[in-house]
């Protein structure tokens, strides 16, 4: 794998240390997020379903093998951060009042003057951070994140969409609990139920026979039939759920199809923009550029992350490339 050794991703990954992610890590989780919410089998109305960190632990694995991040706690932690990041930005470009920001999509840097730096920085100390450091990521979060707003929604905060999107995560967790807990006492109902509430009335001392018996057939009858309902509840639910599990399976396959045929494209793309894009970088020299043009496009995942980097890191990222190839 290009661009680091097994050596520090054992380090990063030793117990006791705060693990310091890479910049082609972050490309790749990125990147795989974006992939991810195209495809839209783990989307919800604001980010993605609980599930969805398994699912990028997959994508990832195969594109950094040696990196071992796991949905948890790298990737949620890791996702948590850049979330929290993107809100401080996100609020700074489209929340109220904030007209003096602005976005240089070249640099992918919040710009304003520092008049308007100062006066903010003194009621949100969070975003002193941002002024002079660049956040690459912020146009692919916002497409995952930000919640369409014409819906009269405008008011909300960027920190208010963040809480509502981990609450969303842990609601939909419950919403299947509720759901099964709901089938599952549907399901019990029995005749034994029945039983206790159709023998609590006895029969009055001076009854007849005849009424008594035809009191226990009325009850027979009500047991058959509530039998009967719940019997075909059941019936219904386990059809219902056999249904639900050739639909995700379907679109199992069909999310992996997507997502391969997107791969292709962005590729092929890749290795067009590969040359003039390698010009600008910095720096390199013209043997390096040379070498490196000849040798990247046959490794398409190291292209993929090649591009993913912000430009400052791109001339170091080359030149380990090459000492690796």
């Amino acid at each position: 794998m290009s661009g680091f050794s097994q050596a520090s991703v054992s380090s990063q990954n030793s117990p006791g240390t705060k693990r310091k992610w890479l910049p082609e890590e972050d490309a790749v989780l990125v990147a795989c997020m974006v992939d991810l919410h195209n495809v839209g089998t783990f989307n919800a109305d604001t980010g993605f379903k609980a599930g969805y960190l398994t699912e990028l632990e997959k994508m990832i694995e195969k594109i950094l093998p040696d990196a071992k991040l796991k949905a948890k706690p790298n990737l949620e932690s890791r996702i948590r951060t850049l979330k929290r990041e993107w809100s401080i930005v996100y609020d700074m470009l489209s929340g109220r009042n904030n007209s003096g920001f602005g976005w240089d999509e070249h640099r992918q840097l919040v710009v304003a003057e520092d008049a308007v730096w100062n006066s903010y920085i003194n009621s949100h100390k969070e975003a002193a951070q941002f002024k002079h450091r660049s956040f690459p990521y912020y146009d692919q979060l916002t497409a995952i994140y930000a919640k369409d707003r014409a819906t009269g929604k405008d008011a909300q905060t960027a920190a208010d969409i963040i809480e509502e999107i981990d609450t969303e995560d842990v609601a939909t967790t419950n919403t299947h609990e509720e759901r099964n807990d709901f089938h599952e006492c549907e399901a019990d109902v029995s005749l034994d139920d029945v039983d206790i509430s159709g023998t609590q009335q006895q029969p009055a001392i001076n009854q007849s026979d005849s009424t008594f018996s035809k009191k226990k057939k009325k009850i027979s009858d009500a047991s058959d039939h509530i039998s009967s309902t719940s019997f075909n509840d059941v019936a219904t639910l386990l059809a219902e759920k056999i249904e639900t599990v050739g639909v995700e399976i379907s679109r199992s396959i069909a999310s992996e199809v997507l997502i391969q045929q997107k791969s292709e494209m962005t590729i092929q793309e890749s290795a067009l923009k590969l040359y003039p894009t390698l010009c600008e970088v910095e720096g390199l020299t013209e043997d390096e550029l040379y070498r490196a043009l000849s040798k990247i496009p046959d490794h398409p995942t190291q292209m993929l992350i090649f591009f993913s980097l912000p430009s400052s890191v791109r001339l170091e990222w080359v030149r380990r490339f090459l000492a690796d190839h």
